[in-house]
């Protein structure tokens, strides 16, 4: 999969991204029904990242950066699959040390996945 980023600064041979995030909700005829179109109206339609600085780059040009489909999938699956596998431990851990109380288990659920997100979000870059 490729995609092109413009380069907005250029700091100590760090150069800094932005992608636009929406860009096939925008031509998709299912944007205002479809669960992901909809969310997308409600938050920033681009990403900002820090890259390694390339040859000959200055600010304003856009660049090509290109991810393998494992690398796609391996990210897709950190970020769809495993909170749901933390919700679903965080319940059978809350399951076994308390097996009579309902609420702990939604709670120690509820706590995995939490974590998992907070995870997910330092260690996925």
């Amino acid at each position: 999969m490729k995609e092109k980023f413009e380069v907005i600064k250029i700091d100590n041979e760090i150069m800094t991204l932005r992608v636009n995030r929406s860009g096939g909700c925008n031509s998709c005829s299912a944007g205002s029904s479809c669960g992901t179109g909809i969310l997308a109206n409600y938050f920033d339609h681009y990403s900002v990242f820090n890259k390694p600085l390339q040859n000959k780059v200055v600010v304003g040009d856009f660049v090509t950066l290109e991810i393998s489909s494992s690398e796609l999938f391996w990210r897709a699956f950190q970020l769809y699959i495993l909170p749901l596998i933390a919700l679903f431990a965080g319940s059978a851990i809350g399951m076994w040390y308390f097996p009579e109380n309902e609420i702990v288990h939604i709670g120690f659920g509820f706590s995995g996945f939490i974590v998992s997100l907070l995870l997910t979000k330092y260690f996925v870059k």
